[in-house]
């Protein structure tokens, strides 16, 4: 089977699980257990989506959100809203250097965490022109600041030494 292509002629999408959806093409052929993930999650979460299949082979693909229809787009917003679930930090509380690797508190979205950074230079990153930040921890967690302008003095204080 070759690739489909995805938008609101050739098929719609249902949740089945967590992450997984049903694809029922046009002609009535129904393909199950696909796995939809972003091929470029953080730079074009929108664009470029592909439905695998348990083996990990490319089944369909999203070529754009806006070209499938509302309640397609719905399930697959939903399954990303699971499986890229990235806390969004709130306030740094405490940034402290021991041995090379840095130890942040902070709050979040989902509560106050305690992670290490490794790497300062390559585990903290200013997301192009924007003021959105991107943390990896040193268990390859994801932490994002949407705007670092928007946080309190104090947090930006922290921030700005890592900068």
């Amino acid at each position: 089977m070759s690739r489909i292509y995805i938008d609101c002629y050739t098929g719609r999408l249902e949740r089945t699980d967590i992450y997984l959806v049903r694809l029922i093409l046009k002609d009535g052929t129904v393909i199950e257990d696909l796995e939809p993930r972003r091929l470029f999650p953080i730079s074009n979460p929108d664009m470029y989506i592909t439905l695998l299949d348990d083996k990990e082979k490319e089944i369909g693909f999203v070529r754009d959100l806006t070209e499938i229809d509302d309640a397609s787009r719905k399930v697959l917003e939903d399954c990303f809203a699971e499986y890229y679930m990235i806390p969004r930090i709130t306030r740094l509380v405490e940034s402290i250097d021991k041995f090379g690797s840095l130890n942040w508190v902070v709050d979040t979205d989902r509560g106050r965490v305690a992670f290490q950074i490794r790497n300062r230079h390559s585990d903290i990153k200013k997301m192009g022109k924007s003021n959105r930040i991107i943390i990896r921890d040193s268990n390859d967690n994801r932490y994002e600041i949407p705007d670092y302008t928007a946080l309190d003095a104090h947090s930006q204080h922290l921030l700005f030494s890592y900068l």
